[in-house]
């Protein structure tokens, strides 16, 4: 009887420990948690407005709407996919209220890797990823990511977490180019809840002139409704060394239907320069009107399901 006892007891002491493990593991969000979902399958940035586009083609502003969500989730989705590729494994040390993942060095990589989480209340965690050369003394750990996640469950939650492109430089197998500061701030507390997502990118590069750039990023999804999306960015529109500034709202239905309205200022950018593009359910411009190519302009607003422009409000 002792005998039966003592083995029920280590049986109930394992599955505690894997349960809490696994409380633990989902304390850092996923990739899909802080994903912003725009209609559609493809896309790509663009550098600016074209001025080239024709009624029926799909629309230049849903085009860079849709890229610029590629962008900013795929800065974290490095990041986030390395924490889930961490925390497949068991953890190297468990306490009540800490777990720690690593040393961690996958067999091909000269980088190491260290995942600690924190619990700091009711579902309530924080957390930070490090990186080192895995040759170098654990003094050289660098912070890449960290965080705080208060936890829902099944991919649910809310939290913030800080993406450091300068720390990852110094690991000797980085992304080139990668500069600057990522800021999330994101909230997904249940599956009829909205998705609000915020991200500020500061001092990044900016790849088609190979300067230093700040943007804002403020997105919203309403389950079985549709979304919106605005974004703010300074950059050289114009071909000079001026720069110009750039605020866009975006406005989708679930039908992937949509509009954007978007304002440009400073640097070489004409006086009032704004435009508006609406799209159909096949992404296919129906109404352009912009202030600085009347003679590109086309469509009646009437077409719209957003039948009046609304300007973002952000900066960058």
């Amino acid at each position: 009887m002792k005998r039966l006892i003592a083995a029920a007891a280590v049986l109930l002491l394992a599955g505690c420990q894997l349960s809490q493990v696994d409380d633990f593991r989902q304390a850092v969000p996923k990739a899909d948690t802080v994903a912003m979902k725009v209609p559609g399958s493809t896309g790509q940035a663009l550098e600016g407005v074209r001025r080239d586009g024709l009624e029926g083609d799909t629309a230049e502003l849903y085009k860079l709407t849709r890229g610029i969500t590629v962008f900013v989730n795929g800065a974290g989705v490095v990041v986030l996919s390395l924490v889930k590729t961490v925390t497949d494994n068991q953890p190297t040390t468990v306490t009540a209220d800490s777990a720690v993942w690593g040393p961690y060095t996958d067999a091909l990589s000269p980088n190491t890797w260290k995942l600690t989480v924190t619990k700091t209340g009711t579902d309530a965690y924080t957390y930070v990823l490090e990186g080192k050369d895995k040759n170098k003394d654990d003094s050289n750990y660098v912070a890449v990511l960290s965080g705080s996640h208060v936890n829902k469950g099944n991919n649910l939650g809310s939290g913030s977490f800080l993406l450091d492109f300068d720390a990852a430089a110094r690991l000797p197998e980085h992304n080139a180019g990668d500069q600057g500061t990522a800021q999330y701030t994101y909230s997904h507390t249940s599956l009829s809840a909205d998705t609000t997502i915020d991200a500020v990118f500061t001092k990044v590069k900016d790849h088609d002139t190979g300067g230093l750039v700040d943007a804002t990023y403020k997105y919203l999804a309403t389950p079985a409704t549709g979304g919106s999306l605005e974004f703010a960015f300074t950059k050289d529109f114009g071909g000079g060394p001026a720069l110009e500034t750039a605020v866009i709202k975006s406005r989708w239905q679930q039908s992937g239907a949509g509009r954007s309205d978007i304002k440009i200022s400073g640097g070489n950018a004409p006086a009032n320069a704004v435009a508006s593009e609406c799209w159909d359910s096949n992404f296919a411009s129906r109404y352009l009107n912009n202030s600085f190519d009347a003679a590109a302009n086309y469509g009646n607003e009437s077409v719209c399901l957003f039948h009046s422009a609304e300007y973002a409000s952000i900066t960058p």
